[in-house]
């Protein structure tokens, strides 16, 4: 891919920005000892151990031969695995998740390419991608879910381009490893029958089952140490089974919102209705006071009302064209359309959305472009961009939501 010269230096500027902006994962330092006297105070006293945390401490301990079901099952192990390596390179838990982003910037880039035609809409989704706080916050931390969204976009890329018969082979392959980081990402395993059905390719639709095959063989291989310490494949299924009971305990058994609540989580930034006391703490008497108890709404800080809310309604009109126009592109809305689907019911957390996201911004851009082309005065349509793109880049830089807004 041909990458013209000026794009090369908006794309350098953007990554370089970016990185400054997780600056922070420069200073981490993996430190085995102290997490593991906090993870063992955490399990006697019920104190908080930070789930980037214990990915940190359960990577290291992967990559030192500990079996996946002795700590933190309740996730499949590559993105910890992961996370170990980067442990075992740079002594820093973060370190590779900022590297993870970066190619995943460039992976976006390269779909938007094959999507939109008109420069600059060509680098806008990336340059919003890497303003959006949710993917900053995440990229600055040992999580999950940015090496969920990698692998997502990875699959995506292969789907669309299909140049030659082994990117059947690469995308079912790079669906298992999805799945490996985490089972949210399950609706990659939707997206391509539709795809099939749409495009009318039934050569590759009869080979799905197949595929499938592939992806379950690359996600069981994912768990070769648990093979290799004498486990049965009773034993991976009797797994697989604990780690779908606990995400319908913390999902559903715990009390759950109605369905879509997370389209209210992503569309206005709430969070939900929520009980709220501050605490006062004197750093001279070393006491504690509290507030009394009052009622109001929890907000979601990584919300962006200039970007979130346009994208759900871009992504449901990008589907539409794509589907009149070039149904070859129908994966790109298809990712979040059936991202939502899949979280629709149980209580949702607001990093569900995190492998969509890159999606939904393509869309966003795709509309505009669309807009832009369609419009008569060019010049009056430039300055409103210029006006977004600012807008965007203030908010980003500059706005921060308050935790919670009381009645």
């Amino acid at each position: 891919m041909r990458i013209p010269k000026l794009e090369q230096i908006i794309l350098v500027l953007i990554i370089v920005f970016f990185i400054y902006r997780c600056n922070s994962v420069f200073y981490v330092q993996f430190e085995q000892k102290t997490l593991l006297e906090e993870y063992s105070t955490s399990i006697h006293k019920g104190s908080i151990f930070s789930d980037d945390k214990l990915y940190a401490l359960t990577g290291w301990r992967y990559i030192n031969g500990i079996t996946p079901d002795t700590i933190n099952f309740e996730h499949p192990p590559l993105a910890k695995y992961l996370i170990g390596v980067s442990e075992l390179i740079f002594m820093n838990q973060a370190l590779l998740s900022l590297i993870i982003s970066v190619f995943t910037l460039f992976l976006v880039y390269m779909i938007s390419k094959k999507i939109l035609h008109v420069f600059p809409f060509t680098v806008l989704p990336i340059l919003i991608l890497s303003m959006d706080k949710l993917y900053i916050q995440f990229s600055s931390f040992s999580m999950l879910d940015i090496y969920a969204t990698f692998f997502t976009a990875l699959a995506i890329l292969l789907m669309i381009t299909n140049k030659t018969k082994w990117n059947f082979l690469f995308l079912y392959i790079t669906i298992g490893l999805a799945l490996s980081c985490k089972w949210i990402t399950f609706f990659l395993v939707i997206i391509p029958p539709i795809y099939y059905l749409i495009n009318k390719n039934g050569r590759n639709l009869k080979l799905y089952p197949i595929g499938l095959v592939i992806a379950v063989l690359t996600y069981s291989s994912i768990y070769a140490v648990f093979f290799f310490a004498g486990n049965t494949i009773i034993d991976f299924i009797y797994l697989q089974l604990r780690i779908l009971g606990f995400h319908q305990s913390m999902r559903i058994g715990m009390g759950a919102p109605p369905p879509f609540w997370i389209l209210l989580n992503f569309l206005l930034g709430i969070e939900g209705p929520s009980d709220i006391t501050v605490i006062h703490f004197d750093t001279v008497s070393k006491f504690l006071s509290f507030s009394p108890v009052e009622k109001g709404i929890s907000l979601i800080g990584t919300f962006n009302p200039l970007t979130w809310p346009l994208s759900f309604s871009a992504t449901i009109l990008a589907f539409y064209y794509l589907f009149r126009d070039n149904k070859k592109m129908i994966p790109v809305p298809l990712v979040f359309i059936s991202l939502l689907i899949t979280t629709s019911t149980g209580k949702p957390f607001i990093w569900y959305i995190l492998s969509g996201l890159p999606f939904a911004f393509i869309s966003l851009v795709y509309i505009t472009e669309k807009i832009y082309i369609n419009s008569e005065k060019k010049n009056y349509a430039k300055l409103i961009l210029a006006g977004y793109i600012i807008a965007v880049i203030v908010w980003s830089l500059f706005v921060q939501l308050p935790s919670y807004i009381v009645f």
